[in-house]
């Protein structure tokens, strides 16, 4: 099931990926700032061409369980800044992995990944009709676990990761406490 339509925010567009997205896509994959926290496994252009084509197939999924949405400025959906996704596949019944990625360029800059990920968590709990989503970090990045935090999701536990957890609920009264 494809992506009947995009997911707009203030200053960007969630959409399905496009086969001609794939240059771009690898360049912010394999940039070593990008990886620094990638085990060998992941790296490099032929993992990240992979990579994209799974994302590609995931579309023609039927039923669908697996959404990776390419990001673009609302103003210029041919250029991609990163990817964001939600993956039932694997996951409890109601629950599924959260995760957002922007290319180097874009790191800390003015609530960019907060912004994005507003709009794919209230897409998730909305559409989806998810009870939770679960997300992981490496240890030593601490914007990811920073952006976790401020999304609403609670540390859990960690192995070789931290995980964090957000309620479906709790997502509902904090939306509200927002107004």
């Amino acid at each position: 099931m494809r992506l009947n339509k995009r997911i707009i925010t203030r200053r960007f567009m969630l959409r399905e990926f496009l086969p001609e997205d794939v240059e771009q896509f690898v360049a912010y994959q394999t940039d070593p700032a990008f990886t620094i926290f990638h085990r060998q496994d992941e790296l490099g252009d032929a993992q990240a061409q992979r990579v994209f084509q799974l994302f590609l197939d995931w579309q023609e999924s039927s039923p669908r369980y697996n959404y990776q949405l390419a990001i673009s400025p609302l103003n210029d959906d041919s250029k991609l800044i990163g990817s964001c996704g939600i993956r039932m596949d694997g996951c409890v019944q109601g629950e599924a992995v959260f995760g957002v990625e922007l290319a180097r360029p874009y790191w800390g800059r003015h609530r960019y990944p907060q912004e994005i990920s507003e709009a794919l968590i209230g897409w998730g709990f909305d559409e989806l009709k998810l009870s939770a989503l679960i997300a992981d970090t490496a240890f030593e990045n601490t914007a990811v676990a920073r952006l976790a935090e401020s999304a609403g999701f609670v540390r859990t536990h960690a192995g070789d990761k931290q995980w964090w957890h957000l309620d479906r609920s709790a997502w509902i009264a904090r939306r509200a406490r927002q107004g």
